[in-house]
């Protein structure tokens, strides 16, 4: 074959155009370099995951909280309906399963498009390329960007299937009102998962993710029908609906719900507790995006009743008492543009089941949104006479019993400072001999002190430690008065000890921790431990049950409160505080009332049985419908005696005053009431029998 020899002016013209494609792929080359510098690696491609919530649960598995730096729900894709996967694929990507990243076709319409009008009317970004922008680039609009988009829009492609890219799209983009993914967006303007959403409604999300400030249902829903119907009218020409049912879907409503209104926090301060656990074991990154689920011990519906008794309860007694500083002032003021503390009248409370250690109830304040201390966990304050109760264990458990008769008279102590102590009694006036059981009964002072004296602070504060206090105690005879300062949680937890016969469970609030995967990260296990003998937690329970049906708590009677249940009122100096804890067999609530600030009174006579004790029974109502509840079981070493109420010793049949006692079996009393004998005048009745007045002496002995 004779070749023709090359001319010397084409050789120059094939030297300039091969110098041309070399410099023209140099330059692709090294803008294909500098463009993908900062592009994620396959690597990183291949483990791409949207940022989740967290989500804190019910002990019934409903939502209490979410926690979160983007609202989603993520779905798979074969979870998402048909039509929904339709509607956006008409309406943003119409060539999406054709196309390798980018769309050349779409992108010289929407050039010549914008060349007609001379300005951007209709952008050519394909779902790819709104994935690689929503996941690792910005949303800035120049062109460097652009390139960026579209070279990752390449790398995602070969890494993901075309299913796989549409079921991130839609679990990512964002919708407005905080909701990104379709799931949270179908929940935020329809109160439904999307796979309960009609076709008329799926059609309004394409809108959303487009402009959803332009177009939200909420704000211009004029605009957001028309814009919706733009994108029926797309799923008919994609061929995804016909014309009857284009016609019929665009004559619908828009049927979103009403915006949320902001009200009442709930369980605002057990979910914050809930938060601070979790980001002390994960950190904050996987509290925020991580998609934790946690199961907590909360009891939803007595959370609610707890909650709504607090505000009816305390909002009556700021009524009552005329305080300058009310909830609805407070409220009134910040409406007014003030800036002022929310120092109203506050309280907390708990409820935890004593046989596992589960917190039922936690109601750290009236309004966590406007004050976040929590009055359960962080308030440390003088429980009064609710810490008597360890004072009188204490004496159990060194030989005493509820008959055992303690002097209620003057008494004056000199302190180690040289300073001298004169304890006195609520009601200012003195009892004479009384029992323990008495004594705790109608919360009288002095006695407390003498019975600490003898048996010393250690042995106190060594029974209150077994029983879960852990604040800081001192050996001082202040004990008995319970002016050493201790949680509301804590206390509340160490009188569950009782209602379960000696045994102490933890208080817990998680039950077990889940990945997003559903892998189980951590399992709370129950803890016990018996730190009470059973009798002694028995005959504790006992005198306390005494407390609420004669005493202090017989308010909670009054109220109508029939099931077995034992307690104790506390009230501070100057009324500052009020205190009640009580317990069923099944559930122990405690309840504190006061200022935040100490020195703030409550008023005379705000004693524990006014502030406290009716929230406590409203809480145990709610939480045994009908009134029923189990009884305490009594353990086997325990008996019973007829004494004189008045001796404390067995009773004779001149005893006037008498009532069944319980005992150790063992440590019974043997001596019989010597202040009750048979009268001068009976024995000189000649018409008496002295055998037939001891008879009738024993038909008047009545059980109590």
């Amino acid at each position: 074959m004779h070749l023709r020899p090359i001319k010397r002016g084409e050789k120059l013209a094939l030297q300039i155009i091969t110098i041309f494609i070399v410099v023209i792929i140099g330059i692709s080359t090294a803008a294909y370099k500098w463009f993908s510098r900062d592009l994620p690696s396959m690597a990183r491609l291949e483990m791409i995951e949207p940022l989740l919530k967290t989500k804190i649960l019910a002990a019934d598995s409903t939502i209490l909280r979410e926690y979160y730096k983007q609202n989603r729900e993520p779905l798979k894709i074969d979870e998402i309906p048909q039509y929904m996967k339709d509607a956006f694929i008409a309406f943003e990507d119409r060539r999406f399963y054709k196309h390798f990243g980018i769309d050349p076709i779409r992108i010289l319409a929407a050039a010549w498009k914008d060349i007609k009008h001379r300005r951007i009317v209709e952008g050519a970004s394909t779902i790819t390329q709104t994935v690689s922008t929503d996941l690792f680039l910005t949303k800035d609009q120049n062109f460097a960007r652009k390139i960026k988009e579209a070279l990752l829009a390449f790398k995602i492609e070969r890494t993901y299937s075309k299913d796989e890219i549409l079921e991130l799209y839609l679990n990512q983009v964002y919708f407005g009102e905080g909701s990104y993914g379709i799931e949270a967006a179908a929940k935020k303007y329809f109160g439904t998962s999307v796979r309960e959403l009609e076709l008329h409604q799926m059609a309004l999300l394409p809108c959303l993710q487009n402009n959803p400030t332009i177009f939200n249902p909420h704000n211009h829903p004029q605009r957001a029908v028309q814009r919706r119907n733009v994108v029926l009218r797309c799923m008919y020409d994609y061929g995804s609906i016909n014309q009857i049912q284009l016609d019929t879907l665009q004559s619908k409503p828009l049927d979103v719900v009403p915006r949320t209104k902001g009200g009442r926090n709930f369980a605002g301060y057990f979910t914050e507790y809930i938060r601070q656990i979790l980001v002390q074991k994960y950190g904050e990154t996987a509290v925020y995006s991580g998609g934790l689920t946690v199961y907590t011990t909360l009891d939803p519906t007595l959370q609610k009743a707890a909650e709504d008794s607090m505000e009816t309860f305390l909002t009556k007694l700021e009524t009552d008492n005329g305080y300058e500083l009310t909830r609805a002032a407070y409220l009134d003021s910040v409406d007014a543009g003030y800036n002022i503390e929310p120092d109203y009248l506050q309280s907390g409370a708990v409820a935890i089941d004593p046989r596992n250690g589960h917190i039922k109830v936690m109601v750290g304040g009236r309004e966590y949104s406007e004050k976040k201390f929590n009055n359960v966990l962080q308030a440390k304050r003088q429980p009064g006479s609710a810490f008597k109760m360890f004072i009188y264990l204490a004496a159990l458990e060194n030989g005493y019993s509820p008959s055992d008769m303690l002097l209620d008279t003057p008494i004056v102590i000199e302190m180690p400072n040289g300073e001298v102590y004169k304890p006195r009694n609520f009601s200012r006036q003195f009892h004479g001999a009384v029992s323990l059981r008495y004594a705790l009964d109608k919360s009288i002072n002095i006695p407390s002190v003498k019975l600490l004296r003898k048996l010393g602070g250690p042995a106190v504060i060594n029974v209150a430690r077994r029983m879960g206090i852990n604040s800081h105690l001192m050996p001082y005879l202040s004990l008995a008065l319970g002016a050493q300062e201790v949680t509301l949680l804590e206390l509340t937890s160490a009188f569950g000890v009782l209602a379960t016969g000696g045994i102490r469970a933890e208080p817990m609030a998680i039950l077990k921790i889940v990945d997003n995967n559903g892998n189980i990260l951590e399992e709370y296990r129950e803890t016990q431990e018996e730190v009470l003998s059973p009798q002694i937690a028995y005959l504790m329970t006992d005198m306390l049950q005494t407390s609420v049906d004669e005493g202090t708590g017989r308010t909670a009677r009054n109220m109508g409160l029939r099931i077995p249940c034992a307690g104790k009122t506390g009230t501070t100096d100057m009324e500052g505080d009020g205190w009640f804890i009580g317990y069923s067999p099944d559930l122990v609530v405690g309840v504190w009332t006061g200022f935040s600030h100490q020195v703030v009174p409550m008023g005379k006579n705000m004693v524990g049985a006014k502030v406290a004790l009716p929230l406590w029974t409203w809480i145990m109502k709610a939480a045994h419908p009908g009134n029923q509840g189990p009884e305490f079981k009594r353990p086997e070493g325990i008996t019973e005696a007829m004494i004189c109420e008045e001796s404390g010793l067995l009773a004779t049949p001149y005893c006037k005053k008498v009532r069944r006692e319980l005992f150790i079996a063992g440590a019974e009393t043997t001596r019989k009431c010597d202040l009750h004998r048979i009268s001068a005048y009976d024995l000189l009745d000649p018409d008496k029998d002295f055998r037939e007045l001891e008879k009738e002496a024993s038909e008047d002995i009545k059980e109590p």
